[in-house]
């Protein structure tokens, strides 16, 4: 039996899910409305600007100009989230609408290049513990992979192949975890990598989670992080190509979820959404998503021979009469 016993099988988890992902972008409306009123607003986009330091110049002025607007005029805040607020109403209102779909993936690409710096993928520091490729990109791939198919697959084995992707949503899962094995197996000792994220967090972070970032980086010397990282890019691997190939898939899709919960609450501190300054809430629940995006479903039920007025007569006898009931139906 699947994660989702639902009649309808696969369509019935798709819907499920894309009210998930405007849950999501429900989510994100809040806390860039409650930025406001947080500590440093507008710094979150100073640290953006620093991942995106080693990208394209036209992309650092870009940044630039967007963290000094909505520094100097915060409740700007409220126009993404606008958007966003539509969004996510449109998507937990009507899981099945393509133009929601559609509207969702052109706003997350636009606010990951624009808004998170392309994910600080060009600085070579990003990791999948931490913020790797960008929360907006992963909600991007939710919308496609989700996309509904028109009719749609009831046989299908999971969520994502149910949508038009289909089986090449597989190859998309793969591409992903790919990348998140490269650039998490790259140093991480530089700004912007796991110990800078930490430092950062312990210094903004709730009781709890400040003496968890800080035993974090009492253990994270040089050398373990090394160690870390080739340890979660074997991971990563194992988890891509396991997926894609249809082996022990909902082992190692748990394995991504735990992977993802355990960056969101250990490194990124639940996205930051307790310190005031976080846009989004984090990576984390948004690759455990897609992780159930592909889980196993259960197949949608078909009548078989043990469901009353179902029965299939045996090769070479006749079939057998409706009983009084099914002809009182009639």
């Amino acid at each position: 039996m699947g994660l989702f016993p639902f009649r309808g099988g696969a369509p019935a988890a798709a819907d499920v899910l894309r009210r998930a992902l405007g849950v999501l972008w429900l989510a994100d409306a809040l806390v860039k409305i409650l930025l406001p009123f947080g500590v440093r607003p507008g710094e979150h986009s100073y640290e953006q600007i620093m991942t995106a330091e080693t990208g394209p110049p036209g992309l650092h002025h870009v940044l630039a100009w967007e963290a000094n607007t909505f520094l100097a005029h915060p409740f700007l805040w409220w126009l993404p989230a606008a958007v966003e607020l539509c969004i996510g109403v449109w998507l937990v209102a009507r899981p099945g609408s393509r133009r929601a779909l559609a509207g969702s993936a052109g706003w997350a690409v636009l606010v990951w290049a624009v808004g998170e710096g392309v994910g600080g993928l060009f600085s070579g520091l990003s990791s999948v513990l931490g913020e790797y490729p960008g929360a907006a990109l992963l909600y991007a791939a939710a919308a496609a992979v989700l996309f509904p198919r028109r009719p749609p697959r009831a046989e299908a084995g999971s969520a994502a192949e149910a949508g038009v992707m289909g089986q090449w949503s597989r190859a998309g899962w793969l591409a992903l975890w790919i990348g998140a094995a490269y650039f998490t197996a790259l140093p991480q000792g530089g700004e912007a990598g796991l110990p800078f994220m930490l430092t950062i967090n312990r210094s903004e972070a709730p009781g709890p989670l400040r003496s968890l970032d800080v035993a974090e980086l009492r253990w994270l010397t040089v050398g373990h992080t090394d160690l870390l990282g080739f340890a979660v890019a074997a991971a990563c691997l194992a988890v891509g190509f396991a997926v894609f190939l249809g082996f022990l898939p909902r082992l190692f899709l748990s394995l991504s979820a735990l992977s993802a919960l355990a960056g969101w609450v250990a490194v990124q501190n639940l996205g930051g959404i307790l310190t005031g300054s976080a846009t989004d809430v984090g990576t984390g629940p948004a690759l455990i998503l897609l992780a159930l995006a592909f889980w196993p479903v259960a197949a949608a039920r078909r009548p078989d021979a043990r469901q009353p007025g179902a029965a299939a007569a045996a090769p070479g006898l006749p079939a057998a009469p409706p009983a009084a009931h099914d002809l009182s139906d009639a």
